[in-house]
């Protein structure tokens, strides 16, 4: 009995998956952010993971997930503990009913949303969230930010996971949902991976629809004119996203409108569909750095198509960086005409401004299904407005962020995102304390906990 106890302790943290510990270094997306952890781990199961988070000293804490390792901030960074990649976690086990009747898809949290979105396509069915960039990770979807003007949905992934498997401190696997474990279930869902390590989800999905966009290009005269043609073109249209050349006065405008049931472009208007869908992954791929994009009117596509993945970008590439930050509707005028001011001053001191500013429209739920971070402000509408770049190594851009960050959610009240704003400082963003385990929180993250 003696000796099977040993066993027991010793299988109990053993690693199938890769398991680097020489110092190697990894970097985000955009190549602008680097850790060196002491240990890199990909595991290739939950069990993989317990392993992982019962061994302290084989594995030092902080014990860190990710997914792509997308971030334009530091959240991936953990120099010197463990970093746990789920890549390989990567399985869609398949369609159910759960406890509340909802039809739902069981998915592993390494998995990317494209490859979830043409999973999904091929049975007939869509997640109500379309995202812009499908190589991000469900797990990391599930408990981080994340926005978008979806079409008959709230616009943020996290909305539809009604249920999550994550393995908390102390090892043990965990089940936690929204029928079961009601205010505690949400919680963990603003937790940005912090109260345990995701390893499966279930999301809500629903009959696969279709998607109608007018594209278009239009100059202003003012800040002012420019903010009422945004609210004009959204009460337009279903949904609409816009990027706009703040500095130029114009805006590009994606109006899109529901335009019925179906799970494939159609066959006729794909040429020009798939004309569309590539000139839109390479604007946001080099950060729209002297990128055409096509203006179709009339288009109808699968909303699943137009989920793009991206390369790599080296460090001689233009690349796609950005902020974030959350308004709510009320202050689109005030937001655009303070940041208008502002930009035409740095740019006037500096000679730079920002490419443009993607600006997406997310509806709020109830205060009680989003209780901390963005999102978080009750029933109504937020709206983005976030500046991006071509070039994240840019000084002057960092500058502009830095600068910006005072103007946007001092001055303007927004919230900002700890894995989408960038400079962020103590105060800046709070996470309360009890959403924090210290197994897995870095020092990235202790800067916001309170």
């Amino acid at each position: 009995m003696e000796h099977l106890a040993r066993f027991d302790a010793e299988t109990a943290c053993l690693v199938q998956g890769l398991v680097v510990a020489d110092g190697k270094s990894y970097s985000n997306w955009g190549g602008h952010r680097t850790t060196t952890p002491a240990v890199y781990v990909e595991p290739l199961d939950a069990a993989d993971v317990q392993s992982v988070v019962r061994d302290s000293a084989r594995f030092p804490s902080p014990v860190n997930p990710a997914g792509s390792m997308l971030s334009v901030s530091s959240t991936f960074v953990n120099d010197g503990g463990t970093l746990v990649c789920l890549r390989k976690l990567d399985e869609i086990k398949g369609i159910e009913t759960d406890a509340k009747g909802r039809c739902v898809v069981r998915v592993q949290a390494g998995c990317r949303l494209k490859k979830l979105n043409m999973w999904l396509q091929a049975r007939g069915l869509e997640i109500p969230f379309q995202a812009e960039i499908g190589d991000a990770s469900v797990g990391s979807v599930a408990v981080g930010d994340t926005k978008e003007s979806s079409l008959n949905a709230p616009g943020y992934f996290s909305a539809h996971v009604v249920q999550i498997v994550y393995v908390d401190e102390t090892g043990g696997l965990r089940v936690i949902s929204d029928h079961a474990d009601g205010a505690a279930f949400y919680e963990m869902k603003c937790s940005f991976g912090l109260m345990g390590i995701v390893v499966e989800c279930l999301v809500e999905t629903r009959p696969a629809s279709l998607c109608r966009s007018d594209v278009s290009i239009a100059a202003y005269d003012s800040p002012q004119a420019l903010a009422r043609g945004l609210l004009e073109r959204r009460g337009q249209c279903d949904a609409l996203l816009a990027i706009v050349f703040l500095d130029q006065l114009a805006a590009f405008h994606d109006q899109r409108f529901a335009a019925g049931p179906g799970a494939r472009t159609p066959a006729h208007v794909q040429p020009e569909c798939e004309a569309f869908r590539a000139a839109k992954r390479l604007a946001i791929q080099r950060g729209f750095d002297n990128v055409d994009v096509p203006q179709p009117r009339g288009v109808v596509y699968s909303r699943a198509d137009f989920v793009n993945e991206y390369w790599r970008p080296d460090a001689t590439e233009s690349r796609l960086d950005f902020q974030y930050y959350e308004h709510d509707l009320a202050q689109v005028e005030r937001v655009i005409e303070q940041s208008y001011a502002f930009t035409a001053a740095f740019k006037e001191k500096t000679g730079f401004a920002p490419r443009g500013w993607a600006t997406y429209f997310v509806n709020r739920p109830p205060a009680e299904m989003k209780p901390f971070g963005l999102y978080s402000g009750g029933p109504g509408v937020s709206f983005s407005f976030d500046p991006f770049h071509s070039d994240p190594a840019e000084p002057r851009w960092q500058e502009f962020a830095r600068q910006y960050n005072e103007l946007a959610l001092r001055g303007l009240g927004a919230k900002a995102s700890p894995i989408q704003t960038q400079w962020l400082k103590r105060g800046d963003v709070v996470i309360p304390r009890r959403l924090a385990r210290p197994r897995f929180t870095t020092p990235y993250f202790a800067e916001f906990i309170a």
